[in-house]
């Protein structure tokens, strides 16, 4: 999996990069692994508000993560919008209820959705608590990531700048 994906910006009209190191794509998969494992679930994404796959654990959606974590990023900002319609600030969680298997879709940070899938021998209140505890975890991951970015492209930004200015003077005081 590449360490670098497209994250939607808070109001989804301008895209911007987000770089996540190997060493943090390490410790947000093992959060999703613990999380997978205590509450017996088939499969969990973390996937930004867009669609994009951030990391998947669980065999059962690796195949199909990406169209998977489209259709759900749709979903979900779907039920925002349908929250808007009854005046609610926003709808945070959704339980989608199948035959076989569950799907519980919880908001982390205002950013990424964290999606867990399981059968129905699993408990939704375990659920619910465990990926509570889960979403704060990968909350402050994730916040540290962004600021990493932040200050990487800031960085950048500098450094071009200030080449652009030595350019531009070399340009202006050149014998």
């Amino acid at each position: 999996m590449p360490d670098v994906y497209t994250e939607g910006a808070a109001s989804m009209e301008q895209l911007t990069n987000l770089v996540i190191s190997d060493r943090d794509l390490a410790t947000i998969s093992s959060v999703l692994v613990r999380l997978m494992n205590d509450t017996n679930a088939a499969s969990i994404m973390l996937i930004d508000k867009s669609g994009q796959v951030v990391a998947v654990q669980g065999g059962s959606t690796k195949r199909n993560a990406t169209t998977l974590g489209a259709l759900l990023a749709g979903v979900f900002s779907s039920s925002r919008e349908v929250a808007k319609l009854l005046d609610e600030k926003d709808f945070r969680n959704i339980f989608q209820q199948g035959v076989q298997q569950n799907i519980y879709t919880s908001m982390v940070e205002e950013q990424w959705l964290l999606v867990i899938i399981f059968d129905r021998s699993t408990h939704i209140g375990l659920v619910k608590v465990l990926s509570k505890k889960a979403s704060d975890e990968l909350g402050r991951i994730l916040e540290r990531v962004r600021a990493d970015t932040t200050r990487a492209k800031s960085s950048v930004l500098n450094l071009q700048f200030r080449s652009s200015v030595e350019d531009t003077i070399d340009l202006l005081f050149r014998d």
